[in-house]
């Protein structure tokens, strides 16, 4: 065997050995929100009207230990007139000044009913180049402020 075929074979071997290291860790959370929206409706000739939404409040997640981190979203989208809306959102979950976790999805309002889905584009610190999804839905509507059961995976890389 010669040298060349030998510092190869040893690459190889170690290159696989890092890369074994380095693996994916998924992580579900389970959680609840507590917070205020504000919504500006701006009407349309055709009954309709688009929505403007802010969201903020503070999320608590099944971590371990248990978290209790800040939330803050902004949307915008379609109330028709019946009064159903679909709105797209972004947020950004704050756990502390180095860790994030950023969302983009889509809300369904039916007044009495609201959920949606969403997707973890990335985020800050532990979160960094994080992907996965979740769910959410609102389970009680106060008139200050709404309670929200949230469901995510998180694979940060």
């Amino acid at each position: 065997m010669n040298i060349k075929r030998i510092f190869a074979k040893a690459t190889f071997v170690t290159l696989v050995l890092i890369s074994g290291n380095v693996v994916a860790e998924t992580t579900k959370y389970n959680g609840t929100i507590i917070g205020t929206p504000i919504k500006a409706l701006m009407p349309l000739g055709s009954g309709d009207g688009v929505v403007l939404t802010q969201f903020a409040g503070v999320v608590s997640l099944s971590d371990n230990p248990p978290s209790l981190n800040s939330i803050n979203c902004v949307g915008m989208g379609v109330q028709n007139t019946e009064n159903k809306t679909s709105t797209d959102f972004y947020c950004n979950i704050k756990q502390s000044g180095e860790d994030s976790i950023d969302l983009k999805g889509t809300a369904n309002d039916s007044g009495a009913d609201s959920s949606g889905k969403f997707k973890i584009i990335g985020g800050s610190g532990k979160w960094a180049s994080a992907t996965g999804k979740g769910e959410f839905v609102r389970v009680e509507k106060g008139e200050v402020a709404n309670k929200t059961h949230i469901k995510m995976e998180i694979k940060t890389p």
